[in-house]
């Protein structure tokens, strides 16, 4: 079960990804949250402390999932095309998240603007890019590219894939695009 912080800090990250930094208040991160104004300003201190804290839960989360899915994937004995393809849609198809991706959301609004935070969106960038290509080495020597560079466009892909899923096209069709996507990277098509 959840802790009333794990809960608040969640409910605030949806508030982050629903509206954007720029549009997201204290006083949305209050209502949000169910804290008290005076409990987020002693627990965050501000919203971008607040949003620092909603990244790093959501590392964790994704990270967690990822772990999930890619264990239920392998148990099933999923080809590593749909299992790429079920972790470059996470969190898209996630019942509990909104559309589209956190991270690229909040690179595009604030990255530029806030060290602290390009650095840690860099950080959850580079470790779903490692989990990716830790996927791939096991078949490194039947890639048509380097692992890293088959990584790195398997990211290229999952960027392309937020901006479908902003449109809403369902989610038959996104699996579909990135399992075309996956298999073209990886040679398969």
């Amino acid at each position: 079960m959840a802790s009333v912080e794990t809960t608040a800090k969640t409910a605030m990250m949806v508030q982050f990804w629903q509206a954007g930094y720029g549009q997201t208040t204290v006083a949305d991160l209050v209502t949000a949250s169910g804290l008290s104004r005076s409990q987020f300003y002693r627990q965050y201190h501000s919203k971008a402390v607040a949003l620092r804290q909603c990244l790093k839960l959501y590392q964790t989360t994704l990270d967690a999932q990822l772990t999930q899915l890619i264990e239920r994937d392998r148990a099933r004995q999923t080809p590593l095309f749909a299992v790429l393809a079920d972790c470059l849609l996470m969190p898209f198809q996630s019942d509990q998240w909104p559309t589209g991706c956190l991270m690229v959301n909040l690179m595009a609004e604030v990255g530029a603007r806030d060290a602290v935070v390009a650095a840690q969106l860099q950080t959850v960038y580079t470790n779903l890019q490692s989990r990716l290509a830790g996927l791939l080495i096991p078949r490194a020597s039947q890639l048509p590219a380097t692992t890293a560079e088959v990584a790195a466009s398997l990211m290229q892909v999952r960027s392309g894939l937020q901006l479908l899923a902003k449109q809403n096209p369902g989610a038959a069709q996104l699996k579909r695009q990135a399992q075309m996507s996956v298999r073209l990277i990886l040679g398969e098509a």
